[in-house]
This record gives structure tokens, C-alpha cells and sequence, in this order.
């Protein structure tokens, strides 16, 4: 075959095969290009159309749209009980899926709250680490369980009253009745003598007298009445009744003139007041009259009370009942409250005054050692005026100093011999020895809290453990930096003791009008309470009682915490061979320092300590965990799900927005067509 007709026979056969395909490639690109010139001719139009929106044709396709959106979702959905529920075709199996999925959803929420639950409680896991080091030795504060002398706390008209009232409350608990005190009216406590601390005052006593002579010698006995009892003039200082003469020669006058011990000026003479006394004219001897009831003296110093029929009993009675002590004939209950009214009436006083009236630190401390070496008394030792104990000492006090035990056991603690000299005791105080706090240096003592008591005539070990508490900062403890604004001891940590006596002191001046004289008031808006006032105390007391019931007090712990546990022991001190002490060397000294002293060691009882921390037992992240988990289980659901369904969420409202937007453009374009033909409709008309 020639070249020339095999070439031209190559290219028909090209032709014949590519041009078919050609064509149709042309036909799809013109197809596409016509549908998209469509389109964009229909958009023109459907824009200028007026009231396409309102059209239902584009309603029911943005509604088909959300519709398709809906679908989509459900169908693809990684929520296993939906994706099932729209992609069945049985309705019986659909109705199946549906009740399923409820059921795993109410599991599901049921485990949630039950995690919830878990995690609200807040529980947590102490890590217990142990330090073999040097702990801080505590700071040790050791008070006399008598709080004030007896022969200066009687120098004190209101302790001296006390002390009568409790004395004369004592005597006849022990043969008194319940029934006899039952339905006895109180008298007013304010009937109290105007003079509050003059040094005479008359007084009833049972008296000796001498035929031929009008003076008399005072007893302690109780009269027939008082009309054959005598009036004496009565010494508070010293506590005696001369001279004497007989109630009857007595008369209740006006003076001019008293002086401040408590003698007038008898009638019709010098000085211009109005003073009611009682005279002893025949001799010219007045004393002031006191506005309340004069007292007896068998009452207070004698142990007798009147017999039955006696005209003095029902008075005697009534006398007890307005001192506070009606109904009661139980010793440690009278005891109590004479001691708490002594507190009360003691914490009225100048701090210097009550200083006055407690027990020097020389004179309480007579030896110590600390590390075995020698203390210096009067350096290392600071007061600290306790409203229970009165004069109490602390020491290691100076925060800027750090002090050790070099090693464990008794020889290297602190060792105290403290002198008590229970001989000057109250008659309120009922045990013998010393009270001692062992607390933190920054801390209050409150050693009638969190005090232990050790006795005379032994040597008392305290063995103390260190243990370091370091508590989450939340909502149930305190951190050091922001500590109430409200707390009264605002020299010392914050601690939950401080807290509810800063409560109790907050109640009683809002109560009250004032603040209770044995805690502090930083805050000095309010006086102290008058002890002395009848009122006054029975606010206390109520208010007292009823903020203890009711717990009004939120008091946590603070977040970082020393805590100091103690084990006691004890034996007897001195021994019969052990005579150091005593000057004389003898075993009188020896039997002296039994009754009177006290040996105290306090010591660490191993070189190490313990640190507490706290930490979460289930925190933020194991509740993510778990409600996964649990969603998992019941859902086949995961966060990736949940990204799904916020993603669904978006989109669904952007087609919703979409709609809404198209639907306002749509309304300003009719409402711009229709103002073109109105003016189109005016302009014709011209």
C-alpha cells in the first residue's frame, strides 16, 4: 500500500475516534454552564420578585433544609440509639430503639448524680510523712490552780462578798431540804450598798454580854432573834466585829457627814449631808447604813444555819435565794457558780490591780532547766493574765527565737519547780498544783481549755509529739493570709477557740450593750459589763446559754496547724533522800515542799515528728473521667459526640439566621419597589 494512502487512512481513523468524544466533553461543559447562567438568571429574579419570600415555596425549603441538616446528623451521629432509631425502616424496631435509648439515658443520669454526689463530698487522702529531725520546742505557759490570795482577793469588797455568799451557801447544803428553798421569791441584786468600799459596816451577831457593862464580845452562833442579837461594828479588812452593844440601844439616824471608811459625824453636828447611819448615841458612835439588808454574821462566818421555827430561817432562806444560790444543795454546783461569778467580778478589775492579787513569778517559779542547762527566770518567762488562773507565765514566748532539744527524754526538755503555797488558797479552789498549756508561740494559751492540770507533792512528766497539719485551702479551714477581721485576739493565729470566744463577745454586745469583762474587746466600742449589776449578769448568762445551744458560731480550723499530743505520768516527789531543795535539810522541808510545790518535765519523747498533708481524693478531673465513662457505657457517646452535636447545633441556627436574614432583605426590596411605583403612579398622572 502506498505511504500517502496509509497516512490518510491513520488520520480518518483518529478523527472517527476523538471527535465523538469531543462532542460530548463540549455537551457536558455547555450543560453546566447553561444551569449555572440559569441559576444566576433565576437569583436575579428572585431578588427583584416582590413577595418571594412569603411565598410557601420558600418556606417549605428552608424548613426541608433544617429537615436534611436533621437527618444528616441523625443518621451519622455517633449517639448509637439515635443513629438507630433514624436509619431503621421497621417500625416495630424503631419503637424497640426508642425505649432503649430512654432507659440507657435515665442510667446515665442516675450514675451522674451518684458521681456528682462522690465528688460534692469533698473527700480526701492524708499523706502521713515522718521527719527524723529536730522538732520547734512549743511554748509552755504553767499557772497556779488558785487563781488570786486569799488574804488580798478579801481586800476586794466584791470577792469578799462572793466568797461570803458561797461560804453561807455551803452551810446549808449540808443539812438543807429542797423543799424548803422551793417557791422562795427572788429580792433585787441591785439593793447592794451605795459605798462599795468603805471598810466598816454594821453588822447582826450573837454576842457575850457582861452585866453592868454595855459592850459586848460578837460569836458566830445564831441568835433566838434579832432583837436579842447586838449590832458590831464589822472590819472587812481584817474581818472583825468590834465593839458591840445590843440591837436595842441601835437607832437608825441621819447624818451629816460620813468619811470614807465609813464612820459619821453623829447627828447635830458639822456637815452638810443626808446620810442614813446607825448610832450608838450613849456612846456617840455612828457607822453608815448600808441601803440593803444589814448583814449577819452568822451567815458568813459561822457553820450553822437557823433551826426550824426560827424567825430567822425564812430570812436566812431568802437571803440565799437572792444571792443566787436558791435550789441548790449540791457542793460542786455551788462551787461552779461561785467560781464563775468570782471570774466575772475579778475580770471588772484593772489588769494591774488583779496582778496585784495573783502570784509573782520569783515567788511562783523557783527553779527551771531547758536543755540541761539553767533558765534565767526573769528574762525567759513572760506574764500572761488569765480571767480562770490570773498570774500565769509562759515561756519560750519570743517568736524571733527558735529553741531545740538537743535529744529525747526528760533531762533535755523543760523542768519546773513551782511553788503553790496552798496555805493562801481560796475557799473556791478545790484541787492543789499547777495548770500548764503547751501550745504554739504565735497561739493563745487558753489554759482553762486546753490545759492540763499535775498536783503538788509530785513530779508530773508530759511526754509531747509534734504533729504537723497542712489542710487543703478551702471553704473548711482559714489560711494564715486572710484571717477573720472580726477576731478579739488579734495578737496571736488564728485559732477555733478565738473564734467562738470572739463570737461570744460579739453576741454579748449586741445583747447585752457591753462586753463581757474576761475576754478582750479590741474593738472598744461598747464598756465593759458591770459585774456588780444584777442585770448585767443574768444578760450574760441567758445570752451565754442560748448561743452555745443554738451553735450560732462557725468556727473551722485553719489551714496550717501544730498539734502537740501528750501522754502523762506521775510519781510521788520529793523522796525521803532527795533534801536539795531545802535550806534547812530537813524532813519538815521535805513534807513542806509536798504539800506546797510541784516538779513539772516537759519533753519530746522521740527526736522526730509527723506532717499531715491533705490532698483530693477525687477532683475535678476524676469526675470528667468517670461521667465518660459512664457515658460510654450507656450512650456509646464520647467528647468527640459531643463536638458533633454543638456543630449540628451551629449550623442549624446558621441556616435559621440565614432564613431570617434573606426574609428582612426581601421586605426593605418590596418596600423600595413599591415606593418606585407609587412615584411612577404620580409621576403618570402629571
Amino acid at each position: 500500500m502506498p505511504f500517502g494512502l496509509k497516512m490518510g487512512n491513520r488520520k480518518n481513523l483518529v478523527h472517527r475516534i476523538l471527535t465523538p468524544r469531543l462532542l460530548r466533553r463540549n455537551e457536558e461543559k455547555y450543560r453546566e454552564t447553561e444551569a449555572l447562567v440559569k441559576k444566576f438568571k433565576k437569583e436575579q429574579t428572585d431578588v427583584r420578585k416582590p413577595f418571594a419570600d412569603d411565598s410557601p415555596e420558600k418556606e417549605e425549603g428552608t424548613g426541608e433544609q433544617i429537615q436534611h441538616t436533621v437527618r444528616d446528623f441523625c443518621e451519622q451521629t455517633t449517639f448509637h440509639g439515635v443513629n438507630m432509631i433514624f436509619t431503621t425502616t421497621l417500625f416495630w424496631v424503631r419503637v424497640l430503639w426508642v425505649i432503649i435509648s430512654f432507659i440507657c439515658i435515665g442510667l446515665c443520669l442516675y450514675s451522674f448524680s451518684h458521681i456528682k454526689a462522690k465528688y460534692d463530698r469533698q473527700e480526701k487522702i492524708v499523706n502521713v510523712e515522718l521527719m527524723f529531725e529536730s522538732a520547734p520546742f512549743p511554748a509552755i505557759t504553767v499557772c497556779n490552780l488558785n487563781p488570786f490570795k486569799n488574804h488580798l482577793a478579801r481586800s476586794v469588797p466584791e470577792i469578799s462578798e462572793t466568797l461570803d455568799a458561797f461560804h453561807q451557801a455551803v452551810v446549808y447544803s449540808n443539812d438543807a431540804t429542797m423543799d424548803e428553798l422551793t417557791g422562795r421569791g427572788k429580792r433585787s441584786l441591785n439593793d447592794g450598798p451605795s459605798f462599795k468600799y468603805l471598810q466598816y459596816e454594821p453588822v447582826y451577831s450573837d454576842c457575850s454580854c457582861v452585866p453592868g457593862k454595855q459592850e459586848c464580845i460578837a460569836q458566830t452562833s445564831i441568835p433566838r432573834s434579832l432583837e436579842n442579837a447586838c449590832i458590831c461594828n464589822y472590819d472587812r479588812q481584817d474581818g472583825s466585829a468590834w465593839p458591840c452593844y445590843s440591837a436595842q440601844t441601835w437607832e437608825k439616824s441621819i447624818c451629816p457627814e460620813c468619811n470614807d471608811i465609813g464612820f459619821c459625824n453623829v447627828p447635830n453636828t458639822t456637815g452638810n449631808g443626808n446620810i442614813p447611819c446607825y448610832c450608838q448615841l450613849a456612846m456617840g458612835y455612828c457607822v453608815f447604813l448600808p441601803e440593803s439588808r444589814v448583814r449577819r454574821v452568822w451567815e458568813f462566818q459561822g457553820n450553822k444555819i437557823p433551826e426550824k421555827g426560827s424567825p430567822l430561817r425564812k430570812e436566812y432562806l431568802e437571803q440565799l435565794t437572792q444571792l443566787g444560790y436558791g435550789n441548790m444543795t449540791d457542793q460542786v454546783a455551788i462551787t461552779t457558780q461561785a467560781k464563775e461569778k468570782m471570774i466575772l467580778k475579778m475580770s471588772g478589775l484593772h489588769p494591774q490591780r488583779r496582778a496585784a492579787l495573783g502570784y509573782g513569778k520569783s515567788e511562783f517559779i523557783k527553779m527551771c532547766s531547758f536543755n540541761g542547762q539553767q533558765c534565767n527566770i526573769d528574762t525567759e518567762f513572760k506574764l500572761y493574765i488569765d480571767s480562770s488562773f490570773g498570774n500565769c507565765y509562759t515561756f519560750n514566748a519570743d517568736p524571733n527565737k527558735n529553741l531545740t532539744s538537743s535529744r529525747a527524754g526528760p533531762s533535755y526538755g523543760l523542768r519546773l519547780m513551782l511553788f503553790v503555797n496552798t496555805s493562801d488558797y481560796l475557799p473556791t479552789t478545790e484541787a492543789t498544783g499547777v495548770r500548764l498549756a503547751i501550745h504554739g508561740k504565735q497561739e493563745c494559751p487558753f489554759p482553762d481549755t486546753f490545759g492540763y492540770s499535775a498536783p503538788t507533792g509530785a513530779i508530773s512528766s508530759f511526754g509531747i509529739s509534734l504533729r504537723k497539719l497542712n489542710r487543703l485551702p478551702d471553704k473548711n479551714c482559714y489560711n494564715e493570709d486572710s484571717p477573720p477581721r472580726d477576731n478579739i485576739y488579734k495578737e496571736y493565729k488564728y485559732e477555733p477557740e478565738g473564734c467562738f470566744r470572739s463570737c461570744y463577745q460579739r453576741r454579748m454586745i449586741g445583747k447585752c450593750g457591753c462586753a463581757d469583762p474576761r475576754f478582750p474587746n479590741p474593738w472598744g466600742r461598747s464598756p465593759w459589763c458591770d459585774s456588780r449589776n444584777s442585770t448585767v449578769l443574768n444578760c450574760l448568762t441567758t445570752e451565754g446559754a442560748k448561743l452555745s445551744l443554738k451553735n450560732r458560731c462557725r468556727c473551722i480550723h485553719p489551714c496550717k496547724q501544730d498539734q502537740y499530743t501528750t501522754t502523762y505520768s506521775a510519781a510521788k516527789w520529793p523522796s525521803a533522800s532527795t533534801q536539795s531543795h531545802c535550806e534547812d535539810q530537813s524532813k519538815d522541808c521535805n513534807r513542806y515542799l509536798h504539800q506546797h510545790a510541784a516538779m513539772i518535765e516537759i519533753y519530746y519523747e522521740q527526736m522526730s515528728y509527723e506532717i499531715l498533708s491533705e490532698s483530693e481524693s477525687y477532683s475535678w478531673f476524676n469526675l470528667m473521667a468517670d461521667m465518660g465513662g459512664q457515658a460510654g457505657l450507656f450512650l456509646g457517646a464520647s467528647i468527640m459526640s459531643v463536638i458533633e452535636f454543638l456543630f449540628f447545633a451551629v449550623r442549624t441556627f446558621g441556616i435559621a439566621c440565614n432564613s431570617k436574614r434573606w426574609k428582612q432583605k426581601n421586605e426593605r426590596l418590596r418596600a423600595e419597589e413599591l415606593n418606585d411605583a407609587e412615584k411612577g403612579s404620580s409621576t403618570n398622572n402629571n
